[in-house]
């Protein structure tokens, strides 16, 4: 797993000073055997102090001696190496040697896996849109479970990395068709709610990974120990109902009707007839969303010639204040999808039990979001995010000050962080489909899920900087959510506001607060019935 066999490849002198995991040294052909350990005393002399990438070279080619004199003053390049495997007996860098010159690929694992999650959800989102819910959440089981069970006997590192492409493309799509699912049942009175809530079992689960690691010491059988049980979700396509908003969106009347029905009589409440009477009802979409009475069949029409005019990102750029928005918001999810990976990849940098550090990382994130349910109507969606941002940079930038010996601190600090860039990313998903408008939300939302896939990318390779300079990553980290906490006092305050529906309403949206105005009390003209309801359910 990416999480746990990452490890730092490090000197007997550093090893000295910190307990480190899968940590290597150069193998001495005269001087190791098939006994030799990891900790052996003939490292001192054989081995460049620092350099744990090259052996002293021997004298006149002697290869039966293994004393101090016959090594000379010149260096040669190792070519194996002897592990620690006192903590992991087995991890992706033992088997696949990635040390020294292939160092570089230990992070490339994780990248991998956010650019697989970002193609999972364009290619499995379509298909649920095209062949339903549950077939989506088929696919993604199917992918997700394949690739990781043979991801775990992969050969060669460059077929494990493929197979994580598969595995991130399968385990995004499933979280996507799921939350989806999810959202498309709930009523509008508890949407908010389990729409934060959801990231609850979404936290458990990566808490899990490092529990099944304590028992599982080989990165194989971890791998199959993850992602296997994916494949118990298959029961998912007899237990659970199709969606009900897309079988109407597909005029699939009859099917929708009998899981209404369905649904009545569990939960023990009556169903109006005339409401499943599907020759009182024109079921035909508005932009793709809510089904609406034949009496309004002109505001459908309107609204579906208005539709057809597809908007692009490039829409959101062409004025000043959307393209300020816009600009803001992808910029926040590239910090917050950077940041929050970042900081679970950083555990297993912050000395200590990396299986308690890494659990811990993990749990944090569900207080956060009960904090953030909470706060975010209390103090509005543009103070949330201003607090969080800045409360995650706070934590991050003084930690990376914090002396190594003050384990306890440093770590404080850093779930401090967790806590406050996870609740951050929740308050974003929720603020961005606020801020576009509604004929270019879709595309806005999908940019900035584009730009966070750049932050995933990236972040093991910043938390692998740690390796050089270990401060480094929480640095970084820590400036970027203080630059992003300063700059939402830019953006307009949404909550309690009527949402706007067009470029030209976004444009004029929030011209009647200050820059320091961090909750939108103001009252606004009311809709008419439906369309607020058009407004809710596109929102």
């Amino acid at each position: 797993m990416g999480h746990f066999s990452s490890k730092t490849c490090v000197t007997k002198q550093c090893l000295k000073n910190q307990s480190n995991n899968n940590s290597c040294i150069c193998m001495v052909p005269n001087c190791d055997d098939n006994s030799t350990h990891y900790e052996e005393i003939f490292t001192e002399w054989a081995i460049p102090e620092g350099d744990q990438c090259r052996v002293w070279t021997l004298k006149n080619n002697i290869t039966d001696q293994c004393e101090p004199e016959v090594f000379s003053n010149s260096t040669s390049s190792c070519s194996q190496w002897v592990y620690d495997t006192s903590l992991f007996s087995a991890t992706t860098v033992t088997e696949f040697d990635l040390t020294c010159g292939k160092a570089w690929l230990r992070p490339l694992a994780g990248s991998i896996y956010m650019t697989g999650m970002s193609v999972g959800a364009f290619v499995v989102g379509n298909l649920a849109d095209r062949f339903g819910r549950k077939k989506g959440i088929l696919v993604s089981v199917l992918l997700l479970g394949t690739s990781g069970v043979i991801s775990a006997v992969s050969p060669s590192y460059y077929m494990f990395l493929l197979m994580r492409f598969f595995t991130g493309a399968g385990g995004n799509g499933l979280h996507i068709v799921t939350f989806i699912l999810t959202v498309e049942f709930i009523g509008s009175k508890w949407r908010t709610f389990c729409g934060i809530m959801i990231y609850i079992s979404f936290a458990l689960g990566e808490a899990m990974t490092g529990v099944l690691a304590v028992f599982i010491r080989d990165w194989r059988w971890l791998q199959v120990a993850v992602t296997a049980p994916a494949f118990l979700l298959i029961s998912y396509t007899w237990l659970m109902p199709e969606s009900v908003r897309w079988l109407v969106l597909q005029g699939r009347y009859y099917e929708a009707k009998k899981i209404i029905e369905r649904a009545a009589r569990v939960n023990n409440v009556e169903v109006l007839i005339h409401l499943l009477d599907v020759h009182n009802v024109e079921f035909h979409p508005v932009d793709g969303t809510l089904s609406v009475p034949r009496s309004n069949i002109g505001f459908v029409n309107e609204t579906r010639q208005e539709a057809k005019i597809k908007k692009t990102v490039i829409d959101l750029l062409r004025t000043p204040l959307m393209k300020m928005r816009s600009l803001s918001m992808f910029f926040y999810w590239v910090v917050c999808t950077l940041v929050y990976y970042g900081l679970s990849y950083n555990s297993s940098s912050l000395g200590g039990n990396i299986f308690v550090n890494f659990i811990a990382t993990m749990l944090v994130e569900i207080p956060s979001y009960i904090f953030t349910f909470l706060v975010l109507d209390r103090l509005g969606r543009k103070g949330s995010l201003a607090f969080l941002f800045l409360l995650s940079g706070v934590a991050c930038f003084i930690s990376g000050f914090i002396y190594e010996g003050n384990y306890w601190l440093m770590v404080l600090l850093s779930l401090l962080g967790k806590f406050g860039i996870s609740a951050a990313f929740a308050v974003v998903n929720i603020f961005s489909t606020e801020i576009f408008p509604t004929e270019c939300r879709s595309v806005g939302v999908g940019a900035c899920s584009m730009c966070a896939c750049i932050g995933g990318i990236i972040a093991p390779f910043i938390a692998s900087l740690a390796d050089i300079y270990k401060p480094f990553p929480l640095l970084i980290f820590g400036v970027l959510s203080l630059v992003s906490g300063c700059l939402t006092v830019f953006l307009p305050e949404t909550a309690g506001c009527e949402l706007p529906q067009t470029l030209q309403e976004s444009e004029a949206f929030g011209s009647d607060q200050s820059i320091w105005y961090f909750r939108c009390c103001s009252s606004r003209k009311k809709t008419s019935t439906l369309e607020a309801d058009v407004a809710d359910v596109n929102t």
